[in-house]
């Protein structure tokens, strides 16, 4: 079992999803501190954590960089999140025969955040490239996983499809 020590994560060690900061960390927008994710998930079995000192030091940059412009960069998300709701979503919650709760009509981005507030974790990778993963109220099935790079939203889907 890995675990490394650094000077901004703390002590990194194995966790349910792979390599995790020592402690949760707080994101503007967002209530809860959440847990942090460092490198990709392994999948095979005889896979091992190969994380450098190096990319612990890139992965802090790239949140660091990320908090930096985490307002500017959540109003994107908001953005693309609510055409994303009104693309897959908005008929079924407006229709009480489908959805069967109340009419849910949301018209802004700001009424539509609401539902993505819980957030589950974030995993920051390679290539200053950091995802948001949302237990999204709305389709708990799939969630939201927001995708940044170098600090730009590239791509918003399902948890584990960006």
């Amino acid at each position: 079992m890995m675990m490394i020590t650094h000077p901004f994560w703390g002590t990194v060690t194995e966790s349910w999803a792979g390599l995790t900061a020592q402690e949760p960390v707080a994101l503007p927008g967002f209530a809860q501190p959440v847990e942090v994710f460092l490198g990709e998930e392994l999948f095979e079995e005889d896979e091992e954590y190969q994380l450098t000192a190096a990319q612990l030091d890139e992965y802090a940059a790239t949140f660091q960089a990320f908090l930096a412009r985490a307002p500017r960069l959540l109003l994107a998300l908001k953005a693309q999140a609510f055409a994303r709701y009104q693309q897959f979503y908005a008929a079924h919650y407006a229709d009480p025969a489908q959805s069967g709760a109340p009419a849910l009509l949301l018209t802004t981005p700001e009424e539509h955040v609401a539902y993505m507030q819980d957030l589950g974790y974030v995993r920051i990778t390679d290539e200053q490239t950091l995802r948001l993963s949302i237990r999204y109220k709305l389709d708990a099935e799939h969630g939201l996983e927001a995708k940044f790079v170098a600090n730009s939203l590239v791509e918003l889907a399902g948890i584990a499809e960006t």
